[in-house]
């Protein structure tokens, strides 16, 4: 039944961009990013990497990592501070990855794969999709998301670097205030203020995080 309805749902939605990150041997991974619509707008390429984040920051929580869901806001946060650093200039970061190492095609075949697919709604509402493989997640899946996040960082145009980096920190800002990364509602609702103007409440000064 919950199948069915999910085939309705999707009937009434638009795909707008499939991703794929396909680790290989010898500690290859190769990032795939499909747009079935056309050539992309920047906007685009945040709101892909914005909604893989908040669910990876999910799919920790629910494995009671979090932890690992902390490490990764807090490296996460140091290159949104970094991309701000560019101040307009054209160079562009490269994410440390350890001995990870970006490929560009897939030529084996591969050990471990995430996929996700990013719908809209008619009512200019997102979701995302994931899928991926189980077992030593506290590596994988936050690599995931940094292998996603340096080849959108590859597809901007430098001007819009900045609006990827505040989009982040915003991100950033609604965990902090919202305290709720292992709740559903932060799929979408976070991604979503992220890349608005609108103000995120401050938190309750009596409450304790977790």
């Amino acid at each position: 039944m919950k199948r069915f309805f999910g085939f309705w749902r999707r009937e009434r939605e638009t795909l707008q961009c499939q991703v794929r990150i396909c680790f290989l041997g010898n500690d290859l991974v190769v990032p795939q990013v499909a747009w079935p619509l056309g050539q992309p707008r920047p906007e685009d390429w945040i709101r892909c990497a914005l909604f893989y984040y908040a669910h990876i920051m999910f799919e920790l929580a629910e494995l009671n990592e979090t932890r690992v869901a902390r490490e990764l806001l807090d490296f996460v946060n140091r290159v949104g501070q970094r991309l701000l650093n560019l101040q307009g200039e054209p160079d562009k970061i490269s994410i440390p990855l350890g001995k990870l190492r970006l490929g560009r095609e897939v030529s084996q075949p591969s050990q471990r794969t995430y996929q996700a697919a990013l719908y809209s709604g008619r009512q200019g509402s997102y979701r995302l999709e994931f899928n991926g493989m189980l077992g030593k997640e506290k590596f994988y899946l936050p690599a995931s998301f940094l292998v996603l996040l340096q080849h959108v960082i590859d597809s901007l145009p430098p001007a819009y670097l900045e609006h990827l980096a505040r989009s982040l920190l915003r991100l950033h800002q609604y965990y902090r205030y919202k305290r709720d990364f292992w709740d559903s509602a932060a799929l979408t609702e976070g991604p979503r203020l992220a890349m608005s103007t609108e103000t995120i409440s401050e938190p309750d000064p009596d409450y304790e995080a977790p």
